[in-house]
């Protein structure tokens, strides 16, 4: 591991349930020396990612501006706010735009109606289970295969307590069978009561994230379902086109779109 990587790998120490940490516990934690661990900390706080408080270390200003960098220039999020918009006004449903990173799935954009409360218990940018909701399995299935076996070699006890395979055949299987279809659809597999519609979103032919239509599994029956993930899918096909569009055309496109509608 470079020494960048074992500054920054600091930063996954600070979550919601233990947001404060001093230099002791960090040097304790990675084993460091007193000196590197400080050395560390203080690089890490001149670059604005902490910030210190009387020896007490929190997440810092530079992620904050770091955040908002992403929400105005990340492609995919560009290209799928305003399908999503369209999406979420048709059906009355929250629409989510994921991504996996390191083996954590996380929510980069979320669109709600107007007037609904969230059916949505994971906020943005919070990991949730890897294994579990249509949002992870409309990812996991397109992975490139050394990926995939890589996460059956890591994870072999969760996916079988998941229910996606007890061997790496029907793991295989099960990823292949999501595959052929499209998409995925769960009932409750993260929130009682919640149902989730997922389909995965490309860029030039790789694998950036999934668009979910959640709500609540009450309504399965009244909804039109096949509907709803026709739209699903063409929504996220409607978002990997923008993706891997030349920025000039994906404009042109981005604003047709907002003229006209794109489920009309």
């Amino acid at each position: 591991m470079s020494s960048i990587q074992r500054v920054l790998q600091i930063l996954d120490l600070f979550t919601a349930d233990k947001p404060i940490w001093t230099a002791d516990e960090v040097i304790q934690f990675f084993g460091l020396s007193q000196p590197t661990g400080y050395r560390y900390l203080r690089e890490l706080t001149h670059a604005g990612l902490l910030v210190s408080d009387n020896g007490q270390y929190s997440i810092g200003p530079k992620i904050i501006k770091l955040d908002c960098h992403i929400r105005q220039t990340d492609p995919v999020i560009s290209a799928g706010i305003p399908v999503m918009k369209h999406l979420c006004s048709l059906t009355q449903c929250e629409v989510l735009l994921s991504n996996i990173y390191n083996d954590e799935v996380l929510i980069a954009h979320i669109e709600t109606p107007e007037g609904h409360p969230s059916n949505v218990i994971y906020e943005r940018g919070q990991p949730h289970p890897l294994f579990y909701g249509s949002t992870s399995k409309a990812m996991i299935a397109f992975l490139p295969r050394a990926h995939i076996a890589r996460l059956y070699e890591s994870y072999a006890d969760d996916i079988s307590e998941a229910d996606m395979g007890n061997t790496f055949e029907e793991f295989k299987s099960n990823l292949a069978a999501i595959r052929k279809q499209g998409y995925y659809l769960s009932h409750g597999e993260l929130d009682d009561g919640v149902t989730g519609i997922a389909a995965p979103v490309f860029k030039n032919n790789t694998l950036k994230g999934s668009l979910s239509l959640v709500y609540k599994t009450s309504m399965h029956e009244i909804y039109n379902a096949e509907k709803l993930i026709e739209l699903t899918i063409r929504a996220a096909q409607d978002i990997s086109e923008f993706c891997s569009t030349e920025e000039q055309t994906m404009n042109f496109k981005l604003q047709e779109l907002e003229r006209s509608g794109i489920h009309d």
